[in-house]
């Protein structure tokens, strides 16, 4: 079962989205959406194929204990190609965002569980999925709608949350204060 530790969006930025998220679920049926997976839109900082949680449990503590909701400015959306392609919204890539990715990742090291190539520093792409698991015609209709609903925004995040999924189960969360 694979794991995911991501920083969730503020709810303003999560309604401002969900116009585009239903846009996609009309186009889509199959298509996973944050809606149909029940959990917020958010930045996926590591995914792993399987851990013991509790060393991860106590790295992120140490990570986020006294952290602050970082804010982002989310700037465009995109498609990331292939056979199964995925709608997302691009945060603008600041040294602050990288430097925060990069110092999870020395912070995690210590727990032991080997992430996702992806997902480490040098290869990530940072960005919200706003709908996956999307046929290459319904992602030709989905980025054209995306496009006329689209507006730049900034967004908090404002949680950080480790879960097992698909499903989705949350194992462990921080409140970040603003």
């Amino acid at each position: 079962m694979p794991f995911a530790v991501y920083l969730e969006l503020d709810p303003y930025s999560t309604a401002e989205l969900q116009p585009i998220v239903e846009h996609v679920e009309r186009i889509s049926p199959n298509a996973r959406t944050p809606r149909r997976l029940n959990i917020e839109p958010h930045i996926s900082l590591a995914v792993y194929d399987g851990l013991d949680p509790e060393p991860l449990f106590r790295a992120l503590d140490r990570f986020s204990d006294g952290m602050r909701a970082p804010v982002v400015r989310l700037s465009s959306v995109g498609l990331f190609p292939g056979p199964a392609p995925v709608l997302f919204a691009a945060p603008v890539v600041s040294a602050e965002l990288l430097a925060l990715h990069r110092d999870f990742h020395a912070a995690v090291d210590s727990a032991g569980a080997a992430c996702w190539p992806y997902y480490l520093p040098g290869n990530w792409v940072p960005h919200v999925t706003l709908g996956e698991q999307l046929t290459p015609e319904e992602a030709g209709a989905a980025i054209s709608g995306a496009m006329g609903l689209w507006q730049p925004m900034s967004a908090s995040l404002h949680r950080i949350s480790l879960v097992a999924f698909h499903p989705v189960e949350l194992l462990w969360h921080r409140q970040l204060p603003a």
